[in-house]
């Protein structure tokens, strides 16, 4: 969902208002679904405190810059028996999670080398002479990596610890050979990062499967924020034909966010194909649901069909160029031609996509569908034309009036709701 900062003097374009994935709920007035959106809006931005909030996220900071590699293009140090290890991105996992970040939860990239620390026994402090870390006690004297520093002159211990069954990791060729590093991931790793003996982030991943070989992977992962009473799930689940994630945002026991999505098809938990870039998504690809729930009130739900070749209507060029000395065609012919290209892209999601956005739990909707937009590039009086057709979702109104995502959500018609979030997003810069 995208918001434009621009003066509302669209009245909304006529169409058709019945749209598709409604389930036969009954469509709202332009009016209604600004009142909930407005409404529910301002209610999820009151739940999230960040003066909470603050002291967690400004603690890891704080740990994720202090101590460790600044080049975070960097996730794996050069000597693995560095005592700060896959510690910056812990911190930066956590950092983000408390930031709102759900995504950090769901990238392994970005919590994969916290599976190796959680293999490093050991205790480190911190000192502020030499700007080192000084070994205290070896793997044979600890269990877990502890790393012991001040913070606000107050003492600071970060722990990581692996438990439980262990999964070897190691890529494989079709022979059987090994042609990577093993990595033994714990069925559970815990991280904690305690104040002055005060709790305050844990960062939970629980993996159940992980196999290269028989392609499949699940997982869950839990931030919480615990002085701030805030806690962020994760679940990821893929065994090559099928595959889903979901994420919740709490604030206490008050689930406020729900985000999930599943498909299925073939290939989709081989490694090798996927981050070569020949995995083949109209191939491969079949059916997917997409849904965001906000606070029960809400909701976003999509669902796609991909039988009949969506994904390859969707891999369309709608820019164009045109400069007037050009001894072929016109500018119409390649503005038609880049048109022609998303409309084809328009007439599959039309056909094999429906999606509805749903309130009051469910008492009423929107529709979406979608259709080409046009944006015009060029420059009065230039020699040189260019522009682009876009295919994008329209919201469907019970009079018939539809408006683009852009349209709808202007300044002038969500003006308090807008400032509201801008003062959070600037709240959460500041900190």
């Amino acid at each position: 969902m995208t918001t434009a900062c621009s003066d509302d003097d669209n009245n909304g374009n006529e169409g058709p208002g019945g749209g598709n994935g409604n389930g036969n709920v009954p469509v709202t007035t332009v009016e209604q679904a600004q009142e909930e959106i407005d409404r529910v809006g301002k209610a999820l931005a009151a739940k999230i405190d960040v003066e909470r909030l603050k002291p967690t996220i400004s603690l890891l900071e704080y740990c994720e810059n202090t101590f460790f590699n600044e080049d975070d293009e960097v996730m794996l140090p050069d000597n693995p028996n560095r005592p700060d290890y896959g510690w910056r991105s812990l911190m930066r996992t956590m950092r983000l999670s408390a930031q709102g970040d759900i995504a950090a939860l769901a990238s392994k990239r970005a919590i994969g080398d916290v599976y190796e620390i959680s293999q490093l026994h050991g205790e480190w402090k911190w000192n502020e002479t030499t700007e080192e870390w000084d070994q205290i006690a070896d793997a044979s004297m600890r269990n877990s990596a502890i790393y012991t520093f001040r913070y606000e002159g107050k003492n600071c211990v970060a722990e990581m610890k692996g438990s439980g069954q262990e999964f070897e990791f190691v890529r494989k060729d079709a022979t059987g050979n090994a042609y990577s590093e093993t990595i033994k991931i714990p069925a559970t790793l815990t991280g904690t990062v305690k104040l002055d003996g005060k709790l305050m982030a844990q960062l939970t991943v629980n993996t159940e499967a992980c196999d290269y070989v028989g392609k499949q992977y699940s997982a869950n992962a839990t931030f919480e924020a615990a002085d701030a009473g805030y806690k962020v799930t994760h679940s990821l689940f893929d065994n090559n034909s099928d595959a889903a994630v979901k994420s919740e945002l709490y604030s206490g026991n008050e689930r406020l966010i729900t985000m999930s999505c599943s498909v299925n098809g073939h290939n989709l938990a081989d490694i090798d194909l996927i981050e070569s870039g020949y995995f083949d998504g109209n191939a491969n690809l079949k059916n997917g649901i997409l849904g965001c729930n906000i606070m029960d009130d809400i909701s976003l739900n999509i669902t796609a069909d991909n039988n009949n070749g969506l994904v390859d209507a969707f891999d369309y060029d709608g820019y164009y160029y045109y400069y007037q000395g050009n001894a072929e065609g016109s500018l119409e012919s390649v503005k038609e031609a880049a048109r022609l290209e998303t409309q084809r892209a328009v007439d599959a999601a039309n056909q094999y996509v429906q999606a509805a956005m749903f309130f009051k739990n469910s008492t009423y909707s929107v529709p979406l569908t979608w259709q080409a937009v046009h944006y015009d590039y060029s420059y009065p009086g230039s020699y040189y034309y260019s522009g682009e057709w876009s295919a994008e979702p329209v919201l469907n109104f019970e009079n018939g009036t539809t408006y683009t995502f852009g349209e709808y959500f202007t300044v002038a018609r969500f003006q308090s709701l807008i400032a509201a979030y801008e003062e959070l997003f600037g709240r959460f810069e500041n900190l």
